[in-house]
């Protein structure tokens, strides 16, 4: 199972929203996403061998200027998260899967992206909020790279009731 990018989502519609490049930067975004979720959920459920092949693309993915700011405040620059995520294979093998929603991606110029996204898991009564900053980039599969990237946690009063893939 992987994570679902398609849930509850909404897609600013500002003046700049509607030129092409800004619905091309939005759907590569989209795809960036969903890649680097789908990449995640593989390693650090250790459903893919522990061989930094599998992991690249996320790294790949990093603008070299990368940071970012971890639920716990820790910041982190591209090779130290590196590091990090090398770390996490199989860690998570009992987590159940995150699921996005609410993702909204504002376009901002020709380039540059602002995301903002919500994370949840089934039975757990936290969600992750994530915004990042991504920009176009040539070298990357989708198109697009991170910058920036900053993580929060919050405690909700209960866990959310999943069915299929739509919180109730």
């Amino acid at each position: 199972m992987s994570s679902s990018v398609s849930l509850s989502e909404s897609v600013a519609a500002e003046n700049f929203q509607d030129r092409p490049i800004a619905v091309e930067l939005i759907e590569s975004a989209r795809n960036e996403i969903q890649q680097w979720y789908d990449t995640f959920y593989q390693w650090s459920r250790g459903l893919c061998p522990r061989e930094d092949q599998y992991i690249q693309p996320i790294f790949k993915a990093l603008a070299e200027d990368f940071r970012v700011i971890l639920t716990n405040g820790e910041m982190m620059d591209k090779s130290e998260y590196w590091f990090r995520l090398k770390s996490l294979h199989g860690s998570r093998e009992a987590d159940p899967a995150s699921h996005i929603y609410n993702l909204s991606i504002h376009s901002i110029d020709d380039e540059h992206v602002l995301v903002y996204f919500d994370l949840f898991k089934q039975g757990v009564a936290k969600k992750k909020c994530d915004s990042a900053l991504l920009r176009k980039s040539t070298i990357t599969s989708t198109g697009m790279e991170w910058i920036y990237v900053h993580e929060s946690a919050h405690e909700l009063t209960q866990a959310p009731d999943f069915i299929g893939d739509t919180i109730q």
